[in-house]
């Protein structure tokens, strides 16, 4: 189900989509500053609409946001296309050098994660790598590796990523200062 409504006039529309596998509701602010709030299969509209009223500071900061950022780049395809290109290779060399077995590896426009890993073996990276640090990069690489040996962020987890990335911490640090403009 879509429905577009606008809040008020001086407000960008809202948007309703119903998921069947959703457990919550999900509100994103859009680029254009348009509302999409996702509903679970057993949510309501009105549920939806008072959702999106309690959380009217946080959607005001959001948009605050997107006026502010610049846009990620002037030829994103490009990027695309180079991440396509150089980020597979380089996750199989660090797996490579750490003994660790990958089964797919492919790069997607994940719109809020650097990386994710399955329990088969898939590894998933975000096409925005390639704006990122070598350092950066590298971490967000170890760590999904990392989860083919613990598939979880436990401590015992952490203690594996920060064995084998000396810039863990700095990493993680530019990821959450620096990181955001890049979504």
């Amino acid at each position: 189900m879509q429905l577009s409504l606008p809040l008020t006039s001086d407000e960008p529309a809202l948007r309703f989509v119903r998921h069947r596998r959703a457990r919550r509701y999900i509100l994103r602010v859009l680029d254009d500053g348009s509302l999409r709030v996702t509903l679970p299969r057993w949510g309501s509209k009105r549920e939806a609409q008072q959702f999106v009223e309690a959380s009217r500071a946080w959607i005001a900061a959001q948009q605050a946001r997107c006026q502010r950022k610049p846009p990620v780049a002037s030829d994103e395809p490009a990027l695309r296309r180079r991440a396509t290109a150089e980020l597979p290779r380089q996750l199989l060399d660090l797996a490579a050098v750490h003994g660790i077995g990958v089964h797919r590896v492919s790069v997607r426009n994940q719109r809020s994660r650097w990386g994710s890993c399955s329990r088969r073996g898939s590894i998933t990276l975000n096409w925005r790598l390639v704006l990122v640090p070598d350092f950066v990069r590298e971490y967000v690489m170890l760590h999904e590796l990392m989860h083919r040996r613990e598939l979880n962020h436990s401590p015992r987890f952490w203690r594996l990523v920060a064995s084998i990335c000396p810039r863990l911490v700095e990493a993680r640090r530019w990821l959450r200062t620096e990181g955001h403009a890049l979504f």
